[in-house]
């Protein structure tokens, strides 16, 4: 009797030991990731821009013009408030931002004023944010000319957008 029981505690053991199966779930469909297209920033620079021009190694751009400066660089997209402090000195909760969306792309676009040498200056930021790369565009004046560059401003900021191999091939930009 005793070997019995023993033999019977020895099999409840051994069967209590068992792996459980896993199983892994399948879907039907096959997802083929999206795959990204490169995109190019577009802008309409006023005549006197091309004048004097730097690049960075970051990879942006520095154009003066006739009583102010303009500023296109890309940055990794991702953390809009770092790219908004090295943009324009701000964090986003010190800015008043605009938001628009337009064909997957996001726009940002604030107005600050920061101090300079002998005048406050006036700066306007526009930022495209494709989810790859943020786009950014900065002109800054000084205070006392900002109200004789807002018209040539608007037309930089109009014509900043971004566009495809294919619609720059398409439009011949």
């Amino acid at each position: 009797m005793k070997k019995l029981i023993l033999m019977a505690g020895i099999l409840l053991l051994l069967t209590g030991c068992n792996a459980q199966q896993t199983f892994e779930t399948v879907d039907d469909a096959y997802i083929q990731p999206v795959s990204v297209q490169l995109r190019q920033m577009v802008l309409s620079l006023p005549e006197d821009a091309a004048a004097l021009t730097v690049q960075s190694d970051e990879g942006g751009n520095l154009y003066f013009c006739d009583g102010y400066t303009i500023t296109v660089q890309v940055m990794e997209s991702g953390d809009l408030d770092k790219t908004l402090r090295q943009a324009t000195g701000f964090g986003k909760d010190a800015l008043r931002l605009v938001e628009t969306e337009n064909h997957s792309v996001k726009r940002y676009e604030c107005v600050w004023v920061a101090a300079g040498e002998g005048e406050e200056q006036i700066g306007r930021a526009a930022v495209l944010d494709d989810g790859i790369s943020h786009y950014v565009l900065t002109c800054m004046a000084g205070a006392s000319n900002a109200e004789a560059v807002q018209e040539e401003w608007q037309g930089v900021f109009s014509s900043f957008r971004l566009m495809t191999q294919e619609e720059l091939l398409r439009t011949g930009s």
